[in-house]
């Protein structure tokens, strides 16, 4: 009995190391096919941001594709599918590359948006977009602009204008987050000449002054324009003018410039019946899908009607100078002299400068 019992204990006598073993073996199995996770993981992560890239920029190119067809052909018709038929959308290509993948697999064209958007109306070149009503019978009464602050500006208000009064100043000197907007709202329904121009735009300056927001003006041209300084109510958010009674006339053209300090703008308006109007002739909404392999990126933009940049060709003010500007005469009361007399020739270069030049 007792050899049975020596021989038995001394058979068990490897079970132990035989039970860390496995359990070793398990650990480390384990640990190998997390780290396999982790690492198949990271990799179909860096994969799908290259395609995501790859999508993105696949959807950059339907855009511009359409931009490219808006130069060409004109303003666009509205496309609501994905379907690239018609005169006008049959021309699109959306395979991008075939050996990887890579398209645009669907855009969409509104070309009578509810809404305006700038990201920056600016002081250095003004913004001209046309104002019109896609529905004929419903004109335009009312139009409203909406700006918000620069975002370099941590305190947009608290520098800001206390009244229209004392609006203008040094561009130095200027500490308000938003700019003084300059709109000039011209009719274009009439005859193009001088006269009729000037007496059908209708010119203001908006000064952003702290309160609650729903400044209303009436549209109202030439003499009779009693806007041109108006003191805008503007909380910390945004800035929002009214321009009201604007029924009188189809279509407009609106010259936007923001002195001192660029801002970001959105514009909407309501037809005579309180509707949102549909504006036509101004801006297009593109909506594209890129799509790499299995991966899909979308992005919506606002581009100009035309194709081409909503910034202003022509300049802006009629006089330009790096230096300042001053009077090459001297004019009172029935008195005139160039008045050069004195001056030496080494401060003068200009002989018909007076002696405000010096």
């Amino acid at each position: 009995m007792s050899n049975i019992k020596k021989t038995t204990l001394k058979n068990e006598s490897g079970m132990v190391s035989i039970m860390v073993t496995m359990i070793l073996m398990v650990v480390m199995s384990l640990i190998v096919i997390g780290f396999a996770q982790i690492s198949r993981r990271n990799q179909r992560q860096v994969l799908d941001r290259q395609l995501s890239t790859q999508a993105f920029y696949a959807a950059e190119s339907g855009v511009n594709d359409v931009r490219q067809l808006i130069k060409t052909k004109g303003v666009p018709p509205a496309k609501t599918d994905c379907a690239n038929t018609g005169a006008y959308y049959s021309g699109l290509q959306p395979t991008v590359n075939t050996g990887n993948k890579v398209s645009y697999s669907c855009v969409l064209v509104n070309p009578t948006p509810t809404q305006l958007q700038f990201n920056s109306v600016d002081n250095t070149s003004s913004t001209v977009i046309r104002i019109e009503s896609a529905d004929s019978t419903a004109p335009i009464k009312t139009l409203t602009l909406t700006w918000e602050p620069n975002a370099a500006v941590a305190s947009p208000l608290a520098l800001c204008p206390t009244s229209a009064t004392n609006a203008f100043s040094t561009s130095a000197n200027w500490k308000c987050g938003y700019g003084v907007l300059r709109t000039d709202l011209t009719s274009v329904d009439g005859p193009f000449d001088t006269s009729t121009l000037a007496g059908s735009t209708m010119t203001s300056f908006s000064v952003p002054i702290a309160g609650a927001l729903g400044t209303t003006i009436n549209y109202a041209a030439g003499a009779s324009n009693p806007n041109t300084l108006k003191g805008i109510s503007c909380t910390v958010a945004k800035c929002q003018l009214n321009i009201d009674n604007m029924q009188v006339h189809s279509a407009y053209y609106l010259r936007m410039l923001s002195l001192y300090i660029g801002v970001p703008l959105q514009i909407n308006g309501t037809d005579i019946n309180g509707n949102a109007v549909k504006f036509v002739g101004a801006q297009v909404i593109i909506d594209s899908t890129g799509k790499a392999q299995d991966v899909l990126r979308r992005i919506q933009t606002y581009v100009s009607a035309t194709g081409r940049s909503d910034r202003n060709a022509n300049p802006d003010n009629a006089v330009s100078s790096f230096g300042p500007v001053c009077k090459r005469f001297s004019a009172t009361g029935g008195f005139f002299s160039n008045d050069t007399a004195g001056i030496p020739s080494s401060v003068v270069t200009d002989p018909l400068a007076d002696r405000l030049c010096r």
